[in-house]
């Protein structure tokens, strides 16, 4: 199991769990962030920049230290 954060540009994989306080796991959930959800990171930005990433149809930008408690499998859960 990696993390969000180890994925290079272009990877997928399935979230397994999000290693994070309560209020922000509730956060992730209204953007779609959820448990067996496919991930795909479009892009990295550089100098520690947020990532930009795909579920579903649904695009948006991570920072760095949330990639890093998102943990992913690269197989269906």
């Amino acid at each position: 199991m990696t993390t969000l954060l180890e994925l290079s540009e272009g990877q997928s994989g399935f979230i397994h769990k999000l290693a994070m306080d309560r209020f922000l796991i509730q956060r992730l959930h209204a953007m779609g962030l959820k448990h067996g959800k496919k991930i795909t990171v479009l892009r990295k930005a550089r100098f520690k920049g947020p990532f930009h990433v795909m579920i579903d149809t649904t695009e948006l930008m991570i920072r760095e230290h949330e990639a890093s408690l998102i943990h992913i499998n690269t197989t269906p859960l």
